[in-house]
């Protein structure tokens, strides 16, 4: 009898979560800044947090507004719940499920949050900010007699998100194949976005033009040292079950994602087809800021990992294994926190 209690317990509180979130409910949305705030902010005063220290050009930038007391912390907040509610948004404006949701923000907010908590990163979480505005103008093209408009300012966004976190430069490759996948072969559909991908490295090379500083105009610096790296431990137990966890729920995940029945819209699948062409693009950058940086910043894996658990999570109800691996989440969530916040 005891087991049983205990076994519907495990199933029920997963589910219950789910099932308010994937309800007609967006006022459920406000639980996502009380869970940001409330996770960041108490972490930051007792001097838990650490924020990355990258090279890159926003980095640079970024290093002072750091500095200054609550700040930092306020910015990094805000970056993570607009990050949450702008996916959330385009999860259901372009019907990646057929009835509103708001398990993505949900997602996302939990993750996010966590990763920060091993070194937050406000320059590639800004980046994910500019990612989601030109995947909007991505997904927005559907046969549509006219493109070049949404996928200048898509290239633009995606040249912001690269300036900001140049590792994401394999976003335009992504992006073509994206093209390509959509519409009939037009030159101009390829050289107009690439002209509005450069267009910010453009005037980051004339601003170090006019005060002649183009010695710093390297993006990428990759320091080879001997010497322990200063910060949070990424082998440690909590860290590593975080990220196996992340990592089975996205694979397993992917399935459902991927391989759609067959009521399902040819705009159904093209949007599906096209954001997984540009997740493959955005997780490529990992493996650029390894090689080129020496810089782990698995915070990359966000959007992905919103839209294909998310759209996973909504549908709990054909899926066995779904409020388990949520429920895995959330667990090695806490653990994660409780150990940032030094309890044990």
């Amino acid at each position: 009898m005891l087991a049983k209690i205990v076994l519907s317990t495990i199933i029920f509180v997963p589910a219950m979560i789910l099932k308010q979130f994937s309800s007609r409910q967006p006022l459920l949305l406000i639980l996502v800044p009380i869970m940001v705030l409330g996770i960041l902010v108490p972490l930051y005063h007792l001097g838990f947090m650490r924020f990355s220290s990258v090279d890159y050009p926003v980095g640079q930038w970024s290093q002072w507004l750091i500095s200054i007391p609550w700040v930092g912390v306020s910015i990094l907040s805000f970056l993570i719940i607009s990050g949450a509610l702008l996916s959330n948004l385009l999860f259901n404006k372009h019907e990646f499920n057929p009835t509103p949701t708001y398990v993505p923000a949900l997602v996302y907010s939990i993750i996010a949050t966590t990763l920060s908590l091993i070194s937050a990163n406000i320059p590639l979480l800004l980046a994910l900010l500019s990612i989601l505005v030109g995947i909007n103008y991505v997904l927005d093209v559907f046969r549509n007699s006219k493109a070049l408009a949404p996928y200048f300012t898509a290239g633009f966004f995606f040249g912001v998100a690269a300036f900001c976190y140049p590792p994401f430069i394999a976003l335009i490759i992504g992006f073509w194949i994206c093209v390509i996948n959509t519409r009939i072969f037009s030159w101009r559909e390829f050289l107009l976005p690439l002209l509005a991908f450069v267009t910010p490295f453009l005037y980051w090379w004339a601003w170090k033009y006019w005060f002649d500083q183009l010695d710093s105009l390297i993006l990428f610096k990759k320091l080879i040292t001997y010497n322990p790296t200063d910060g949070p431990d990424w082998t440690d137990n909590y860290t590593k079950s975080f990220g196996i966890i992340i990592a089975i729920t996205f694979v397993l995940a992917l399935r459902s994602f991927v391989f759609l029945s067959d009521r399902s819209s040819n705009k159904a699948r093209g949007i599906k087809r096209n954001f997984f062409i540009l997740s493959l693009a955005i997780m490529a950058s990992a493996a650029i800021s390894i090689t080129f940086a020496n810089e782990y910043a698995p915070e990359v894996i966000l959007i992905p990992i919103t839209f294909v658990a998310g759209n996973w999570f909504t549908n709990y109800r054909y899926s066995l294994i779904a409020p388990f691996a949520f429920y895995a989440l959330l667990i090695s969530s806490a653990l994660f926190v409780l150990h940032a916040y030094r309890l044990f």
